[in-house]
């Protein structure tokens, strides 16, 4: 099952369906540009992933999907 290590050294898989671990997002430039009636798919396929540490919830964001390697957002304390 693919995975990233966090830098706070636990593994987050992002393989699996429904996954917990993942968030999805999209703008809401993109949101308001889709048709008023829309496909999951379709809508499924304009978001973006973020996978969430369930240890120090450090956020991975994808922004070019999964081949490229993701942007780290440490939260505040």
């Amino acid at each position: 099952m693919p995975s990233i290590k966090c830098k706070c050294g636990h593994k987050i898989s992002y393989g699996e369906i429904p996954n917990p671990n993942e968030l999805l997002i999209i703008s809401d430039i993109e949101f308001d540009a889709l048709p008023e009636a829309i496909d999951v798919e379709q809508l499924y396929k304009q978001m973006k992933s973020m996978l969430q540490c369930n240890k120090c919830n450090r956020l991975w964001y994808f922004n070019n999907g999964f081949e490229n390697d993701p942007i780290g957002f440490v939260p505040d304390d």
